[in-house]
């Protein structure tokens, strides 16, 4: 299902916590929602699962408006964990997807299913206030899909998790955007978001400030920066034209060029001037893009 978020704008007592935002999301694709905190992440998640109303702006569904039946192929994992904790992983599951109009023996089915899937069948009659928070956080993410949804929206999915069941649920989301499923992610953890989203939005103070594919962002935000390896002390480059800075990290040398430098004539340089073992164009992370935009991007 494709989801069109259209111009909208949210303020709260004056303040404008989103303003103008507009982008779409497709089946089949993973989208990754960015930004500083206090950005308009979570409201704009809040907004499109029709928890906040838009002071402008609108939210289509394959060109319809939410309704009961949209919301019923919508799963959610909130900010805010909260699971009733005197009751069983099995009831709770059953319960959620209850409440997503699945039959009684539908829910049990599948959510006998999905505990037996990550490794949780041995528990299924334990009280989630005996869990630890890591599985807490998984059972979560579970009730979020226990109703086999079109659309998944989660916020901060692997907070609390542990390496090994972060990639369970990685794999997991993989094998969804693989079936169709339409997946919005709002994360921090951006070398995790660089590893399992197709596409980014990043919001700053409420606007958008970067839409794209990693590969199409990283060609608006090229650095002009060569990293290489030599055994000659690096102050030989300082002669080289286009050089504007040198630095050295972990026996690297990191040499920074100006706007306008032909890198890879630059880099024919030198190789002719020095004994170089490696020489690589850099290629910014997503960490790097999100800093600089940010910075670029503050008042």
């Amino acid at each position: 299902m494709r989801v069109q978020i259209e111009k909208i704008s949210k303020a709260f007592q004056k303040k404008r916590v989103v303003e103008d935002l507009t982008f779409s999301l497709h089946p089949g694709r993973i989208v990754g929602l960015l930004g500083p905190n206090g950005a308009g992440k979570t409201t704009t998640l809040r907004i499109i699962l029709d928890i906040l109303k838009p002071d402008k702006g609108l939210i289509r569904f394959d060109d319809r408006k939410m309704d009961r039946k949209i919301g019923d192929r919508i799963g959610y994992l909130p900010e805010e964990r909260g699971l009733y904790q005197k009751y069983s992983i099995l009831d709770v599951l059953i319960y959620f997807a209850r409440l997503k109009n699945l039959s009684r023996k539908k829910s049990h089915v599948e959510a006998v299913r999905l505990l037996d899937a990550f490794d949780m069948i041995d528990h299924l009659e334990e009280p989630i206030g005996h869990l630890s928070k890591g599985t807490q956080q998984k059972l979560q993410f579970l009730v979020s899909l226990i109703h086999n949804p079109d659309i998944l929206i989660m916020d901060e999915p692997m907070w609390g998790l542990d390496p090994m069941n972060q990639d369970l649920i990685k794999n997991k989301l993989f094998r969804l955007r693989d079936e169709g499923k339409t997946i919005l992610i709002s994360t921090h953890q951006l070398a995790e978001a660089e590893s399992m989203c197709d596409q980014f939005v990043m919001i700053h103070q409420g606007k958008m400030v970067l839409q794209g594919s990693l590969e199409k962002i990283r060609k608006n935000f090229y650095q002009n920066m060569i990293i290489l390896e030599m055994h000659q002390n690096p102050d030989i480059l300082k002669k080289l034209p286009h050089v504007k800075k040198i630095d050295i990290s972990d026996s690297l040398v990191h040499l920074y060029l100006d706007g306008n430098a032909p890198v890879k004539d630059v880099m024919q340089q030198i190789i002719n001037l020095a004994d170089v073992q490696r020489l690589e164009i850099h290629r910014p992370s997503l960490h790097d893009i999100f800093i600089q935009t940010i910075k670029s991007n503050t008042p």
